[in-house]
């Protein structure tokens, strides 16, 4: 297999139609810390204007943001504050950007959460915080906004940043995402049919889901779209633990561990990953060790017909 697939969380620009935009930025969070979580709250899809303003139209292809979804950004709670906070930070005010941000967030609107969040991700304006961000993900997740739900999926399927591992509630996060038309909610769902996170694994909708999210310019989701067409290929391992899993004794890996589809297998967290490809290994190992008992009686019993008067040098 050429690359494995990194469980990790990469924080992406969403493009907002709305007067005023904040400069587009990317970086990835800092672990540590405890965040609130509530692993029962009920995963939504963004409605009324947040749905108009983000261009969504539930199960098409893609989000289609544009001038006509601006007037509804600018009906959001907080949209003077958003566009305030836009101005300051595009004239390089980003600590004061973020200050407005967080009370146009604080009015509960979605972009500003977003935003807020992608701030203290990257310690932009205000002290670097994955602690900090999370709260704000989870709040705009909780009304539908896409980037934030996939966020939320990769904090859930990790079990980090104080939340605990609930890959069913992370699948359900990247779903709702995807539906709305958000390419890395289409990636992620993609990886979900993947390896069965939270699902039932399927290799051909996991092709399906990376079609759509190269299809909205996701080059990995092509990559990966790619790579599993070709049914010789194995799924490949969502990160280095589960590669560590099936290497020998000399770091190699064992080509045939893992080259199996688990085809409707859905796993609900890391240890039942783990487990399966523990059992792969042990299955390879298995049957390895009797190839090889059988080439060496082959070879004690060619040894014998050979010499048949010194058995005691055949080995």
């Amino acid at each position: 297999m050429k690359r494995a697939i990194l469980t990790k969380r990469s924080v992406l620009t969403l493009a907002l139609a709305v007067s005023v935009l904040f400069v587009a930025s990317c970086g990835s969070a800092t672990p540590g810390g405890t965040v609130a979580s509530n692993a029962n709250a009920p995963v939504v899809r963004a409605s009324g204007l947040l749905q108009k303003c983000l261009g969504i139209t539930w199960g098409a292809p893609k989000m289609l943001l544009g001038p006509k979804t601006q007037e509804y950004c600018a009906q959001l709670p907080g949209a003077d504050l958003y566009n305030r906070a836009g101005q300051h930070f595009q004239s390089g005010d980003h600590v004061g950007a973020a200050k407005i941000a967080t009370q146009a967030a604080e009015a509960g609107n979605a972009m500003a959460q977003l935003r807020l969040a992608l701030m203290y991700d990257q310690g932009d304006g205000v002290p670097r915080s994955a602690t900090a961000a999370m709260p704000w993900y989870q709040r705009a997740a909780a009304l539908g906004e896409p980037e934030s739900q996939v966020q939320l999926g990769i904090a859930y399927e990790a079990g980090h940043y104080g939340f605990p591992e609930n890959w069913d509630l992370a699948a359900k996060l990247y779903e709702t995402s995807a539906m709305q038309g958000w390419r890395k909610g289409q990636f992620q769902f993609g990886r979900a049919c993947q390896f069965g996170i939270g699902v039932p694994q399927d290799r051909q909708r996991a092709i399906a889901w990376y079609q759509k999210a190269a299809a909205n310019g996701d080059p990995d989701g092509r990559y990966w779209a790619q790579w599993l067409s070709n049914l010789t290929n194995n799924i490949g391992f969502r990160d280095d633990v589960e590669r560590s899993i099936v290497m020998d004794v000399a770091g190699r890996m064992r080509f045939a561990v893992g080259a199996g589809d688990p085809t409707g297998v859905t796993f609900h967290n890391s240890a039942q990953r783990a487990l399966w490809l523990g059992g792969q290994r042990q299955r390879v190992d298995t049957e390895e060790a009797d190839v090889f008992r059988r080439m060496r009686q082959a070879d004690h019993a060619a040894c014998l017909r050979a010499s048949p008067s010194s058995a005691a040098d055949c080995p």
